[in-house]
């Protein structure tokens, strides 16, 4: 499965096994996120940040060559955030004067690490000047022309997809995976509620609280364990007892032979 747009990051710490460790707690978490560049050697993350654009840095501030604030006034402007990630606590003042998105103490706990990123999508998301989804919901109220397409916020600005492409959407906390055609599948920083407003104009069909479903998708309906659907990537979802009147209604309205 491909989740879209992951997030960006570049690792710089003097010590090898903090960079690799930090790497492989990333990979273990829920949201998705790319390592560009892991390294020990300050001077070499220099040039690298200078030519590449990342989303996060998490960096490291006591290093021999040069500290982690020696870096960044080195740098002068940049348009990523920065996570500090020390053994020690007496730099924080000194780290928020550089904006510090966060400053984690080694040995980086797992949930820290997940606020830290949780806040950078919060922060990137109210960086975006419009509400995107009440933005759609309007443009698809009054044109007839736009009803074909939503909007879905990624870390870089907005991707427009069909929506007859669109199989499936599920929550996850304050999160929702958009499951679509060909395998792709994109991770969004809105509530499950969020995307039933947009997209229950276009026929889509709630059928349990963690679950919306294009009906234009729906593979096959099983009364037996309750009730639930299969949709056309296989999914196997439940219904609930308080939706399934609404599903029945919607599979008795397809024409049967």
């Amino acid at each position: 499965m491909k989740m879209y747009q992951p997030i960006k990051v570049v690792l710089v710490d003097d010590e090898k096994h903090c960079t690799e460790s930090l790497s492989i707690q990333l990979e273990q978490l829920d949201i998705p996120t790319i390592v560009l560049g892991k390294f020990n050697d300050p001077l070499t993350a220099m040039a690298f940040l200078k030519e590449n654009s990342c989303d996060m840095l998490f960096l490291d501030i006591e290093m021999p060559a040069m500290s982690g604030f020696d870096l960044l006034n080195r740098l002068n402007r940049f348009s990523f955030d920065v996570v500090f990630t020390t053994a020690y606590d007496q730099y924080a003042i000194k780290a928020f004067q550089f904006s510090a998105l966060s400053y984690l103490l080694k040995p980086i706990d797992e949930i820290e690490l997940t606020d830290c990123i949780n806040r950078w999508l919060e922060k990137k998301q109210k960086t975006l000047q419009t509400d995107q989804f009440s933005f759609m919901l309007d443009m698809l109220k009054n044109s007839a022309k736009l009803q074909t397409k939503v909007a879905l916020p990624t870390t870089d600005g907005l991707e427009f997809i069909e929506i007859t492409k669109i199989i499936r959407c599920q929550a996850e906390s304050n999160y929702t995976h958009i499951y679509l055609q060909d395998n792709i599948s994109f991770l969004i920083c809105r509530t499950l509620k969020d995307v039933d407003s947009i997209l229950r104009p276009n026929g889509f069909l709630r059928i349990h609280q963690s679950h919306l479903v294009n009906p234009q998708h729906l593979k096959r309906y099983v009364r037996s364990d309750g009730g639930y659907v299969v949709m056309s990537d296989d999914a196997q979802l439940s219904i609930s007892k308080a939706n399934k009147q609404q599903v029945l209604e919607v599979v008795n309205a397809i024409e049967r032979l």
